[in-house]
C-alpha cells in the first residue's frame, strides 16, 4: 500500500481543483469519492450506471464530509524512488 504515501491530508478551507474528497455514503467510511473542481463544487459519479455529474458541497455531502487528500508531482516522484530502491 505504498501509494497512500503519497497523499497529503487537505483540509476543508484549503480544498484545491483536483483533491479527491472522500464522503461516507453508505455507513463506511470513503465510501463515496468526488474531484474538487473549485468554487465549492466537486465531479463524482453519484451511482454505478448514472452520468457523472458536478455538484455544489452541500449540507447532505458536509455531514457525510470524511476528508479530502492531495498528491504533488514530488510526491508522486519520491514515492517511485522509494519503490525503485526495494
Amino acid at each position: 500500500l505504498c501509494y497512500l504515501r503519497i497523499f497529503i491530508n487537505v483540509k476543508k478551507a484549503d480544498l484545491q481543483p483536483g483533491d479527491l474528497i472522500f464522503f461516507n455514503t453508505r455507513g463506511a467510511r470513503n465510501s463515496h469519492v468526488g474531484i474538487y473542481v473549485g468554487e465549492n463544487k466537486f465531479i463524482h459519479a453519484p451511482r454505478t450506471g448514472a452520468k457523472i455529474r458536478v455538484e455544489q458541497i452541500s449540507s447532505y455531502w458536509v455531514s457525510r464530509w470524511n476528508g479530502a487528500r492531495r498528491v504533488t508531482e514530488a510526491q508522486i516522484k519520491s514515492a517511485q524512488i522509494n519503490t525503485q530502491q526495494k
